[in-house]
């Protein structure tokens, strides 16, 4: 049963920019697209269920029309807290939990002007037992995790915009199942105070969108440092995101994925758009991936049983009946981990981000790499969320990515493309990012698979 909102009858909410324009200029009103918003995710519970709560009336900002995102909707992952709303982390043992004060990154929205009208499903913990969201284009089919209601909101066409996190591959690979932009910014670009952590090694604070000028829209009013955010280094953090505007675009394509072999329909969806960006006036390189790369995948994990290990364990320990066997599993795993292992990753960890940003940005003078975001399509069930291997890397290094939709597979769910940018370049790998987008072909193919 397919249920994306532009074949329905109720009509998907505009664009950031054109909401923007028109409550700026008063052709609508400051609550018209936040109670659309609301009611349409009020009315998609019983079949999408990709809000965990909300609130009895659309909460409407009420801000001077000219702030930034007045009269814009936003949801917000429930890792995320918010002071007028529950944030449970999709856990028994934390049930009716409020927070007393809002995350850093939701404070800074509302600052903004944004209206935020709900709180979206995760996985457990932001881990691996997922919540009841399915995938808005065939609810047979997981929508991927574990931003799974924050994906599935904004394909949806009920927000514009919505938060979500990313320890292994929570943003782009729901984003490329989704068929929507996704963005993970560089490690430590919106500060975590208030962000429930998996594994502060890798945990990202990332969104969706319908538009990759609508993240980097978003993005240069949610970055910056908190200094009460005890896990990110300043020297990690991204200081540096306005475009330089090299106007280069050299790509690299790889002879190898990073996390393993992909399905036939994802590799040709990238040959073609590869091939579409080389006729565009792109430079096309294929390269190899240094050796090391492809042991991130495995290092992430390691990294992330062992911090899960140390946040949650207590938990665990106290009311093991209140956890899933998933997360009980994960703390097993990083109790197991000898000291001496996790610590030779850590320490390996800035130095390989420091030699991929050489062999990035150096000889091979690459502004992005065009890779998978994931297998292909989105399995079917939603008890699995899909393989994070082909994010894991880029989640390990800390480097900027973003996903856009680039077609469908054989059994007709969207395909991504993920491009990966330098460190602190996330403003220059968001404007390759929206000259890529125009040239994916993805409206064209959803209109030819309405017909």
């Amino acid at each position: 049963m397919t249920m994306f909102s532009s074949s329905s009858k109720a009509a998907p909410i505009p664009s950031i920019s054109q909401i923007r324009a028109e409550v700026a200029s008063g052709e609508a009103r400051l609550e018209q697209y936040v109670t659309q918003a609301y009611e349409a995710a009020c009315k998609s519970q019983a079949s999408l269920h990709a809000f965990c709560y909300l609130p009895d009336a659309a909460p409407v900002n009420a801000v001077d029309v000219a702030s930034p995102l007045a009269g814009v909707p936003v949801a917000v992952k429930d890792v995320i807290d918010t002071a007028d709303m529950p944030t449970e982390f999709n856990s028994l043992a934390y049930k009716g939990r409020r927070p007393e004060r809002d995350a850093w990154v939701v404070a800074r929205l509302r600052a903004a002007g944004a209206s935020i009208i709900g709180k979206t499903v995760t996985t457990e913990f932001a881990w691996r037992k997922p919540g009841a969201t399915v995938n808005p284009w065939n609810d047979a089919f997981t929508p991927g995790g574990s931003s799974s209601g924050s994906a599935a909101a904004v394909a949806a066409g009920i927000v514009p915009l919505a938060l979500g996190t990313q320890t292994q591959g929570s943003v782009i690979r729901p984003a490329a199942y989704c068929g929507i932009v996704g963005f993970k910014p560089t490690y430590g670009a919106i500060a975590r105070t208030g962000v429930l952590p998996l594994a502060w090694s890798l945990d990202h604070v990332g969104m969706f969108a319908t538009r990759v000028a609508d993240v980097a829209y978003a993005l240069a009013l949610v970055t910056g440092v908190d200094a009460v955010d005890p896990h990110v280094s300043h020297v990690r953090s991204a200081a540096h995101v306005a475009a330089r505007g090299t106007g280069t675009r050299r790509i690299g394509v790889l002879s190898k994925q990073a996390g393993g072999a992909i399905e036939p329909a994802q590799q040709a969806a990238l040959d073609r758009l590869a091939a579409q960006l080389a006729r565009d006036g792109a430079e096309i390189v294929t390269v190899d991936l240094p050796a090391e790369i492809f042991e991130t995948p495995a290092h992430a994990l390691k990294l992330m049983s062992v911090e899960a290990a140390i946040t949650h364990g207590e938990l665990v320990d106290r009311t093991p009946e209140l956890v899933s066997e998933a997360m009980r599993g994960l703390v097993e795993e990083g109790r197991k981990l000898p000291a001496t292992v996790y610590a030779s990753i850590k320490a390996a960890q800035m130095p390989m981000a420091h030699r991929f940003h050489d062999w990035l940005t150096g000889a091979l003078a690459l502004d992005a790499l065009l890779v998978a975001p994931a297998t292909g399509e989105p399995p079917r069930g939603l008890d699995y969320t899909g393989d994070a291997s082909f994010c894991a890397p880029w989640t390990f290094l800390g480097v900027p990515a973003v996903t856009v939709p680039v077609g469908f597979g054989p059994q007709g769910l969207p395909l991504g493309a993920q491009l990966v940018g330098a460190a602190h370049g996330d403003a220059d790998l968001l404007k390759l990012a929206e000259w890529v987008e125009a040239r994916t072909g993805w409206p064209a193919a959803v209109a030819q698979r309405k017909m």
